[in-house]
């Protein structure tokens, strides 16, 4: 693995944190679908609560779209970062 993260490009990092994250956000997503069918009214709009699971669906499929867009933005910034970072890594000796 280190020494992935040693060769790897830009995109191939930014790829595999970015699909990580977003696995996980989809799955947070799946589970949020229970509950927006259960009690919709656990889920908010401008403050008031929804009133039908449609309604609690909307604002999954909104934040999940917003955690997307914040998980691009930090792998980008991780990826970045990283690349400069391993500059400074011991190199391996032959």
């Amino acid at each position: 693995m280190m020494q992935y993260l040693r060769t790897a490009s830009f995109g191939a990092l930014f790829g595999v944190t970015f699909t990580v994250a977003a696995t996980f956000q989809v799955v947070m997503t799946l589970f949020g679908l229970i509950g927006a069918v259960l009690a919709p009214g656990i889920f908010k709009m401008n403050g008031a609560p929804a009133s039908s699971p449609v309604q609690a669906i909307g604002v999954l499929v909104f934040l999940l779209g917003v955690c997307l867009v914040v998980n691009a933005g930090i792998s980008a910034a991780g990826a970045g970062l990283w690349l400069g970072v391993r500059r400074f890594l011991p190199s391996k000796k032959a």
